[in-house]
């Protein structure tokens, strides 16, 4: 599998990489998306980030919201990547009072592949907003006690984590989920 990874400016790049053990994986910055060959992909992994917020008023994710509404390549969002999916389909992000970071318990709310042979899991968190209604594009497949984790656009391979799957895999589930949406993407 050809994986681009859209880094936003994580922290955590290096443990999203070793996901993809067995793939060839390119990484490129958010800010390069116009100079993007896309065709050279089988699956887009849009980073989370520390660096400016989604809803930032001078929008620097313009032209990334742009290729998530128009890709015909499968994405993944992960935190930020999972914030600029909701926003690109018209959802609104809340400011939470306080970052949630560390690990949370999650469930599922509709079936999906993704979650094959899991319940309740839990996952690294570490964000500051919250997508709590969801627009007609997409589907919440999973919440926790701070909203939707896990959404899908409900015509395309798009899906988001609001949480991180390459952090302490060991520890938590959110690597079993990641792997069972690699699972669902059909080369």
């Amino acid at each position: 599998m050809r994986v681009l990874i859209i880094d936003n400016g994580t922290s955590y790049l290096e443990q999203l990489k070793k996901l993809f053990f067995d793939s060839i994986v390119s990484v490129v910055n958010y800010s390069q998306i116009p100079k993007i060959k896309y065709s050279d992909a089988d699956l887009i992994v849009l980073s989370g980030g520390h660096g400016l917020p989604v809803m930032d008023s001078k929008n620097p994710y313009a032209e990334e919201i742009n290729f998530i509404k128009n890709s015909s390549i499968p994405i993944l969002g992960i935190c930020l990547g999972y914030e600029l999916i909701a926003r690109a389909f018209g959802a609104d992000l809340k400011l939470m009072k306080k970052r949630e970071k560390g690990i949370l318990d999650i469930s599922p709310v509709h079936s999906d592949p993704i979650f094959k042979n899991i319940s309740v899991f839990s996952a690294y968190e570490s964000h500051r907003w919250v997508v709590e209604k969801l627009p007609k594009d997409l589907v919440g497949l999973a919440k926790s006690k701070d909203g939707y984790e896990v959404i899908k656009h409900k015509q395309k391979l798009i899906y988001g984590f609001q949480f991180h799957p390459e952090m302490l895999v060991k520890q938590v589930s959110g690597n079993n989920i990641f792997i069972n949406f690699l699972g669902t993407i059909k080369l």
